[in-house]
């Protein structure tokens, strides 16, 4: 299979669930779209950089994920605010506050959650997977997999805003 097929491969295959995961982030479907669209226009740049069809489609869900956070940030900083309000609602969270913080929740999805939880946790959010799939996936009832992301949830926030009680104490 050549460059080209991998590509149109793994967007064809993936295409509702790269739909659904940019809808999530943005939560509007057109920037949804938009976010799909770009995301395979920047991949197919890069197309001869993949070795497969499942890293293709790694790498477009990945790019999706970020083009979609990229357009939802975007789009919340054009809001219709007057600049005077707007100045007085600047947080003052730096990008190095961020990535702290994605890598301090990344620590404990990997270190303090158990397996099912995890793989669960990043089929979702990373890949943007179906309750559906991901039940098909690990042999779970939807349902069972709607509980465990819920607790993984509730475990992460709660081991974090522990985390960064203790800091501030």
């Amino acid at each position: 299979m050549n460059q080209t097929d991998r590509i149109t491969t793994a967007f064809t295959a993936l295409r509702e669930q790269m739909l659904s995961l940019a809808e999530r982030i943005t939560g509007n479907h057109d920037d949804a779209a938009d976010a799909v669209q770009d995301a395979f226009v920047k991949l197919w740049q890069q197309r001869g950089r993949f070795e497969s069809t499942s890293h293709a489609q790694g790498a477009g869900m990945m790019t999706v994920r970020t083009t979609s956070i990229d357009m939802a940030r975007r789009n919340s900083r054009q809001a219709d605010v007057p600049v005077e309000q707007a100045a007085d609602t600047i947080d003052e969270v730096t990008d190095n506050d961020r990535s702290l913080a994605y890598r301090q929740v990344r620590y404990i999805i990997d270190n303090d959650l158990s397996d099912n939880q995890r793989k669960i946790i990043d089929l979702r959010e990373l890949q943007g997977m179906e309750f559906e799939d991901i039940a098909n996936q690990m042999n779970m009832t939807a349902a069972n997999v709607r509980v465990e992301l819920s607790r993984a949830r509730r475990r992460v926030r709660e081991i974090y805003q522990a985390r960064n009680i203790d800091k501030k104490s």
